[in-house]
């Protein structure tokens, strides 16, 4: 038998090994078979770990054996609802919100919502930049200490759902009413309910790169276009899991802020302001409090 074979025999459970059994014998022989195979002495044609090998039969081994004993394990996505503007699937204890307008219209989502059950939640369209359709902005629940709201935003459409542009999930039981917030083009001239990237395409600074100049000379590019001008800094934080990234610290005052400091990138409201993100020199400390 050649390595090839070999691998593939090591790599499935065979339905006549489990057929009619709770219990996973046919698991334990292909293990007991695995464990065998380690010490064999002829060269592989790939190099990965056979303890790697063994603890990912072991867990595959697992889930067969689960399969046949019942499907407590695996969650069952049900579509129990299909409209113009959202699909809804039961997907076990959370219901799955896939959006297919960019601009739906908040009666008609209600109207979703109350078919599965879920009459506590409104909804709050947020007009935001033309080149950022499709977003989730969250929720306001009216208890902050319930547990019961889960979301996850973004990148959960799935392939059977024609047009999704949004998405979240919610639990089934949630107690709490709560606001979702979804995004909606804005319309000619309106001002964003969430800043879009000013050097977009279509947006005030578009084709102006912002990032590395200092605040005196991108003041003066943004004043060239008859923008104004306003000032936040992005002060570096550490997460958790010691990732990197920053807090923004908005409103700051120009008195507050060193010509010499370096921008990151400048975001606008549609409403003739850029908000310049500047970077902090060596020595700057964020005010207390923040």
């Amino acid at each position: 038998m050649n390595n090839d074979q070999l691998f593939q025999d090591r790599a499935r459970v065979r339905d006549e090994d489990l057929a009619g059994r709770a219990s996973a014998a046919g698991a334990d022989a292909l293990l007991t078979r695995i464990v065998a195979l380690e010490h064999d002495p002829a060269p592989r044609r790939r190099a990965f770990s056979p303890r790697r090998v063994l603890i990912g039969m072991v867990s595959a081994a697992a889930l067969a054996t689960a399969i046949v004993v019942g499907p407590s394990l695996l969650r069952v996505s049900e579509r129990v609802y299909a409209g113009q503007a959202v699909t809804i699937d039961r997907v076990g204890d959370e219901y799955a919100f896939y959006f297919t307008e960019g601009d739906p219209d908040p009666a008609e989502l209600q109207r979703a919502f109350r078919k599965v059950g879920l009459d506590n939640l409104t909804v709050t369209l947020i007009p935001v930049s033309p080149r950022q359709p499709g977003a989730v902005f969250g929720f306001d629940k009216a208890d902050p200490g319930d547990d019961s709201l889960a979301t996850f935003v973004g990148g959960d459409c799935p392939t059977d759902v024609n047009g999704c542009v949004a998405a979240f999930r919610v639990t089934a039981d949630i107690k709490t009413r709560a606001e979702v917030r979804l995004a909606r083009p804005a319309k000619p001239g309106e001002k964003y309910g969430f800043p879009a990237d000013a050097e977009w395409p279509g947006e005030a600074l578009a084709g102006v790169r912002l990032q590395g100049r200092s605040v005196a000379e991108a003041v003066r590019v943004v004043r060239e276009r008859g923008l104004a001008v306003a000032y936040g800094l992005d002060w570096p934080s550490h997460g958790a899991g010691g990732g990197e990234g920053y807090e923004f610290e908005e409103n700051v005052p120009a008195a507050r802020i060193d010509p010499t400091w370096k921008v990151a990138k400048g975001d606008t409201y549609n409403d003739g302001v850029i908000v310049l993100h500047v970077v902090p020199g060596p020595g700057a400390s964020p005010p207390p409090g923040f």
